[in-house]
């Protein structure tokens, strides 16, 4: 690892075209996550039109989905958090090859969870839901889009390196386009026509493949189209001491993705056995509050490039400053938007399609809790994603998920939905737990400033 050395920049001060840089790196990457969002709102709005068991049924199945994909978005941040400093020295082969080991690493997992997840995942679904035909549909989703894991991976392994590297306009145009085109077959698909029969559930799992299929091609072409640095950067032709480097940043961050989506997994769980109708405002709840989240992941991520960046290049004043003004950003804005949800909350049920009466008496009461958990969730997501992974703490990061996750979320949860016998909107509120402890745990060691380090390895 590089020493430390004094950096000279002001304990006040910013650098130079930081504003301008976040502006760069965290409107694209916002825009691009509010698209994947719409997308996944698109999906269970579009299906929710064939009964309360569709959105149900494609919530369980996606959320399969999200867990298994948490594995890659483990080995995605270590490989962001070290190519961002490698970038912040210049060193493009060492860069290539962490993407190389992620690329690799991923393939070999995301094959076998997806042979599991699809030819067992009746008995899977049982673990959320006893209604048979939500498990069929759920079923029906996971076998139409048997490829979308390991594409998925492939996808933000190459996004990640492209915005450590500063460039996050590529993966927006791609992944926009990619959207788009998969709304457009959502329509066609699900709904029929042009001699298309509906196809439902089915149709959304099919458009989801067939999109992902068509970004991973764009992705190439784009990169080999303009001599990207991912293309023609050589290998480092004896890699193991990087591939120990990496492997000690991707198992606790994968650990730590692991356990937060089965985490997310176990409070699905417990909404799916308190009723259909919970389970169902659960799953349409989850993509609004992915857009919500969208515009702040687009912050995180560009607090997580340019302190990684800096760190890597010895400017440890210049990451301190930079993680104060994010911190305090971001909690002023994460305010703003609550009280905006807050305001609008019953064009926003309608939006949903919760005003339904049976729907409605649990979501009312649930969105005024998400305001709560809006603000406090944002906090987190900046600290933990932008400041404390940006500085290789993932070790603490699996920790304190599990604490606040395993030891406090979901024993609260399953006690008030399975002991006490609260109704869904206790049952929800009881999600801020997890939170708050999080909160404490992560803004303790962000005050410690063991985060404040050079991940880079000198030349051998």
């Amino acid at each position: 690892m590089s020493s430390q050395k004094q950096n000279v920049t002001s304990v006040n001060s910013m650098p130079n075209g930081f504003f301008s840089k976040v502006a760069r790196l965290a409107i694209p990457v916002a825009l691009q996550s509010a698209l994947v969002a719409m997308l996944q709102l698109a999906d269970v709005l579009m299906v929710s039109d064939l009964g309360k068991e569709a959105p149900a049924a494609v919530g369980i199945a996606t959320k399969w989905h999200f867990v298994i994909i948490m594995v890659s978005a483990g080995i995605a941040t270590a490989n962001g958090i070290l190519v961002a400093q490698y970038w912040g020295r210049r060193d493009a082969s060492s860069a290539k090859t962490v993407n190389t080991l992620a690329l690799k690493y991923g393939t070999w997992l995301m094959v076998p969870l997806t042979f599991v997840i699809t030819v067992f995942s009746g008995y899977i679904m049982l673990l959320q839901t006893s209604d048979p035909e939500v498990i069929h549909l759920g079923s029906t989703y996971l076998w139409y889009s048997i490829p979308v894991l390991v594409l998925t991976h492939w996808i933000i392994v190459a996004e990640s390196s492209l915005r450590s590297s500063g460039n996050a306009m590529l993966p927006l145009y791609l992944g926009a386009a990619t959207v788009f085109l998969n709304i457009g077959l959502n329509f066609w698909l699900i709904k029929g026509g042009m001699g298309l029969e509906p196809m439902g559930v089915a149709g959304a799992a099919l458009a989801t493949s067939i999109a992902r299929t068509f970004q991973v091609v764009a992705i190439l072409y784009a990169l080999f189209k303009i001599n990207h640095w991912l293309i023609k950067s050589e290998v480092l032709p004896n890699p193991q001491r990087l591939a120990t480097s990496f492997r000690k940043l991707a198992i606790p961050s994968t650990a730590n993705t692991i356990i937060w989506g089965m985490g997310t997994l176990s409070y699905q769980v417990i909404f799916g056995h308190m009723g259909t109708t919970e389970l169902a405002v659960f799953s349409m709840l989850g993509p609004f509050e992915g857009l919500c989240y969208s515009a702040f992941f687009g912050v995180a991520i560009a607090c997580a490039v340019l302190i990684g960046q800096s760190l890597g290049n010895d400017e440890f004043v210049e990451a301190r400053n930079m993680a104060n003004w994010f911190i305090k950003t971001i909690f002023g804005c994460s305010v703003v938007l609550a009280l905006m949800v807050f305001l609008f909350r019953e064009s926003i049920l309608i939006g949903l399609n919760l005003d339904q009466p049976e729907l409605y008496t649990l979501a009312s009461p649930a969105i005024m809790v998400f305001t709560v958990l809006l603000g406090i969730r944002m906090l987190n997501m900046v600290i933990i994603v932008g400041i404390l992974k940006a500085g290789g703490e993932n070790s603490f990061c699996l920790r304190m998920d599990f604490i606040a996750m395993w030891m406090v979320g979901i024993p609260c949860l399953a006690w008030g939905a399975f002991i006490a016998g609260w109704s869904f909107e206790y049952v929800y509120a009881l999600m801020l737990t997890e939170e708050i402890v999080k909160l404490a745990l992560c803004f303790h060691r962000y005050l410690k400033k063991t985060w404040i380090k050079n991940l880079t390895l000198s030349p051998a």
